[in-house]
């Protein structure tokens, strides 16, 4: 299953977030832009991404899925969430 066709898609609001919240330029962030490697999002950014996520969605992301595979880009991300979000509302 490719991005497009995920149940849920976080991309385009935590683009929205990361570009006037954290990057607080208005610039624009694409799905496989790097977030880390490119500079968008440092540690304290990250932290600060995960908070909104909680605050949004209501997944308490664990310390253990807090890894690069999952944050690197919006489209792992978005794949990331997707899986965890679906699977919480099948239990």
């Amino acid at each position: 299953m490719n991005a497009r066709e995920l149940p849920i898609d976080v991309r385009e609001t935590l683009a929205n977030i990361i570009a006037n919240e954290l990057l607080r330029s208005g610039d624009s962030v694409d799905y496989d832009d790097n977030l880390l490697a490119e500079g968008m999002v440092d540690s304290l950014g990250m932290l600060r991404l995960v908070g909104y996520i909680e605050d949004i969605y209501g997944y308490k992301v664990p310390p253990t899925d807090f890894v690069i595979e999952n944050f690197r880009t919006l489209n792992q991300l978005n794949q990331y969430l997707s899986d965890k979000l679906v699977n919480a509302e099948d239990s």
